[in-house]
């Protein structure tokens, strides 16, 4: 059996609660033997529900871990969590990048640019393979985009609930579409509603839209124009967790990362400069 840990901040969160099912459910993790096997977190009781490290542990079936340190050198293959609280990243994951065990980081991936590639240069160091992604990349409805070399002349991606936590999963859909390269961004709309607008250079432009409402079921949608003119509208369908699921269980099996570090860097510095924008709307930001 190979066996994966999880660390999180708590466990008691929809990520924690719904991951080890999904992997267990996968059928090439059956085939290869990946069991989801322990647990650590640094926080004791989650604060959405109250439940315990224990209680946890005991729910989904896998053994606690009092340190990091343990869990670590207990397992083949390390998923760090606490996706509402990516400051903790680097602390959660130190140990870990320096395993050389493969470790996934879930989104958002860092606080920051410079802490983004602090990670990245750990993991290179010690030839940890690691990456991280919002499982919105791994969507049925971006798949045409993902096997696509070339980005869209446009588009506009739209999505929902609080900036800190969900902004990633917009501008990870924005770069499967568009792929790397934004040059500058500037915010037209800062309240409920945030509005932002990234120019690719050449003509080539996306809109970012974050809309009001604290329910954070309401779908993404992507629209997106590509250079032939050929144009397509997307609202993204249930589903992305498990195919995000499939992709993990590729990367612990090859090593091989599934989301290239540039790119991810590249998201940060967007999300540095998103902020930026927020605060002076009408005024251009260089990424």
């Amino acid at each position: 059996m190979k066996k994966i840990g999880f660390i999180d901040n708590f466990l008691s969160e929809w990520h924690a609660n719904n991951y080890p099912d999904m992997i267990r459910n996968n059928p090439r993790a059956k085939e290869l033997g990946f069991d989801v096997c322990y647990a650590y977190a640094k926080t004791e009781v989650s604060p959405y529900d109250g439940v315990t490290t224990d209680e946890w542990c005991k729910a989904h079936g896998t053994e606690r871990c009092n340190s990091v340190e343990e869990l670590v050198d207990k397992s083949d293959f390390i998923v760090v969590l606490s996706p509402d609280n990516p400051e903790l990243h680097y602390e959660l994951s130190e140990y870990a990048l320096k395993s050389g065990k493969p470790t996934y980081i879930d989104k958002t991936f860092s606080p920051d640019k410079a802490t983004a590639e602090k990670l990245f240069a750990l993991a290179k160091e010690h030839g940890t393979p690691m990456y991280s992604t919002s499982a919105l990349r791994f969507s049925d409805e971006l798949k045409p985009y993902r096997e696509n070399p070339v980005g869209a002349a446009q588009c506009m991606v739209c999505g929902c609930y609080v900036f800190d936590i969900y902004a990633i999963h917009i501008f990870e859909m924005m770069c499967t579409v568009m792929k790397s390269g934004a040059k500058r961004m500037m915010a037209v709309q800062n309240g409920r509603n945030r509005n932002i607008v990234v120019d690719y250079g050449e003509g080539r432009y996306a809109g970012f839209l974050q809309m009001h409402t604290d329910d954070c079921g309401v779908p993404f949608i992507v629209s997106a124009e590509m250079p032939d003119g050929s144009a397509r509208y997307y609202s993204i369908q249930d589903g992305y967790q498990e195919r995000a699921m499939e992709h993990l269980v590729d990367f612990f099996a090859t090593g091989i990362p599934e989301v290239d570090s540039g790119e991810t860097i590249d998201l940060m510095g967007m999300l540095d400069t998103a902020r930026k924008a927020l605060k002076k709307p009408f005024e251009w930001f260089d990424i």
